[in-house]
């Protein structure tokens, strides 16, 4: 039972940390994609700022497993034994519900990653929200880049 309620106190933070995070890193590229950059630099700008924000967001949860794996030892990895490349490996897998089982956790570091899954999910929709609403301003003409005039194009 102890193991339970580490488990859901480090869920807790990863969930409040990581939707924090993302939060405030949609603003930082919202700003972003309001400024006036030229459209081939702007929009993969946009689209490589929203996935840094995940990358760090799964660098996250890679600690947060690592944390109950080695320090607090509440469950640990069958399979090829991840080492730091593998923690995050095994993070981006499961924050993206891709659901490969070369490495397996057991223990409570279970709930920790079942619910970093779901949790991985709803911040990837946001982003998927966000960029479908970015292409559409951009489509419709409503962000600067879309006011200059591009010739030779």
């Amino acid at each position: 039972m102890h193991d339970a309620i580490i488990a859901i106190a480090l869920t807790l933070l990863a969930i409040i940390g990581s939707t924090i995070f993302h939060l405030e890193a949609l603003r930082v590229v919202t700003r972003f994609a309001r400024s006036s950059w030229h459209p081939r630099i702007h929009v993969p700008g946009v689209l490589t700022l929203v996935i840094c924000a995940h990358l760090i967001e799964i660098a996250g949860y890679a600690l947060i497993c690592w944390i109950a794996d080695v320090p607090l030892n509440i469950g640990w990895f069958s399979g090829e034994q991840p080492g730091l490349l593998g923690m995050a490996y095994f993070a981006a897998e499961t924050y993206s519900s891709l659901g490969l089982v070369d490495i397996m956790p057991h223990g409570a570091l279970r709930l920790i990653v079942a619910i970093g899954s779901i949790n991985g999910l709803l911040l990837l929709a946001w982003s998927g929200a966000f960029l479908f609403a970015f292409s559409e301003r951009v489509q419709a003409g409503r962000i600067p880049m879309m006011r200059c005039r591009i010739t030779g194009v």
